[in-house]
């Protein structure tokens, strides 16, 4: 008999960002090195053009672009970071579409795949959603932009009615200029889950206010333990 025990996880886990300019990828890395620290094995996957790769001091080669059009193998586009010594592969300029069965088959191999995708929300996003084990949506808190991460929560369940992201608002740093702003990101919060209480039902729980690029590092390991608590209560959102 096998040992079950020593079997990954196989959590997927995307990080959304409904706009340009927020910190997600500065969160992916985070989660990545908070799990890594815990002795869990991670896949940290770059959707962001190279900016997540970038941040974690990776030169990257071979993508996994190069891998579907035959160019290269599978463990040619996989780089370990040798500070955390977790895994982390760049897309390339593969499209997310056709990444979908791959993500799912490579995320079997380790117990956390922490998926940096690009801003906004296309169709491939949604798809990526239902396939997610637990997932997150950062926003900006500024002014009414929060009803950006609205919008994208009415696309998603519109195809995914039991999609239930932690939320991760980033304080706006337009006339911000003190650590009180924090507020900020509980008001609008709160205006957000409102709204899609009175338009969507359910509305999502809040995982983290970000102040700055630095606290996506303090936040990031009770983050994870939220994330594990989701995983382990929906297998995915599809058959949740």
């Amino acid at each position: 008999m096998s040992n079950m025990s020593n079997r990954p996880e196989g959590r997927l886990v995307p990080v959304f960002a409904v706009d340009d300019g927020l910190w997600s990828a500065d969160l992916v890395l985070a989660l990545s090195k908070a799990a890594t620290a815990r002795g869990e094995t991670v896949l940290m996957l770059d959707q962001m053009g190279g900016c997540l790769m970038e941040k974690a001091g990776i030169v990257v080669g071979a993508t996994l672009s190069d891998v579907m059009d035959g160019t290269s193998r599978m463990s040619d586009a996989k780089y370990i970071n040798h500070n955390e010594h977790f895994t982390a592969v760049s897309t390339g300029g593969a499209d997310l579409d056709v990444l979908l069965g791959s993500l799912a088959a490579l995320s079997l191999s380790y117990d956390w795949v922490f998926i940096g995708a690009r801003p906004g929300c296309t169709p491939a996003h949604i798809r990526l959603a239902g396939a997610a084990d637990a997932a997150l949506v950062m926003y900006d808190s500024g002014g009414d932009k929060f009803m950006r991460a609205y919008w994208m929560l009415d696309a998603i369940r519109a195809r995914v009615p039991k999609f239930d992201p932690l939320m991760i608002a980033q304080i706006s740093q337009e006339g911000c200029e003190s650590e009180g702003c924090e507020s900020e990101g509980f008001e609008t919060f709160d205006l957000l889950a409102g709204t899609v209480r009175d338009f969507l039902g359910a509305a999502p729980a809040l995982g983290g206010i970000l102040e700055s690029q630095k606290s996506a590092a303090e936040l990031a390991p009770a983050l994870l333990e939220a994330l594990r608590q989701d995983s382990n209560t929906t297998q995915n959102y599809a058959t949740a």
